[in-house]
């Protein structure tokens, strides 16, 4: 087993909770040499998305889609709403109570990517923040034609995350 060698989530106090709050937001940056576009439909269109995280059905314009993960340590089917779109530059969805928000921005030839999972639980932090630096990871690997990375590199990266 290796460990990944991608940055690992930032974790930080909810901003939109009281003080005393134990939720906090996990926040992603990733960067590629691609236009805004490419970025956007392989996060948004249903056959460049399934290459890395899932396939959905039904009309984003109607504001939700069922999602079904097809990756092999995660296959649920979930409901999304989807709550904010602004392409090719922002999105904001509930994945089945999880509040998720994606901002992309092109400066020259680069789309900087940053992905923030909002209002999470700080006892679940360890669980959550290494699946999503693995598909964010596969995401890579999808824009980029090389080979996906293994979940079990990822499994060692929980105290990363506490």
């Amino acid at each position: 087993m290796s460990t990944p060698r991608t940055v690992t989530g930032e974790v930080s106090p909810e901003r939109d909770c009281p003080s005393d709050s134990s939720m906090v937001r996990l926040v992603y940056r990733r960067n590629f040499l691609l236009p805004i576009g490419e970025v956007w439909a392989a996060l948004t269109e249903p056959e460049k998305l399934e290459r890395w995280y899932g396939t959905y059905t039904g009309d984003p314009t109607s504001g939700r889609v069922r999602l079904t993960m097809t990756d092999d340590h995660d296959v649920a089917t979930t409901d999304v709403e989807i709550l904010r779109c602004t392409p090719p530059a922002r999105f904001a969805v509930d994945q089945d109570g999880w509040l998720l928000e994606v901002a992309l921005r092109q400066v020259g030839q680069v789309t900087s990517l940053e992905f923030t999972h909002r209002h999470v639980p700080r006892s679940e932090v360890g669980e959550i923040g290494p699946g999503w630096q693995y598909y964010l990871d596969k995401l890579n690997a999808a824009l980029t034609d090389t080979p996906p990375p293994l979940w079990e590199d990822y499994l060692e990266l929980v105290d990363e995350y506490r």
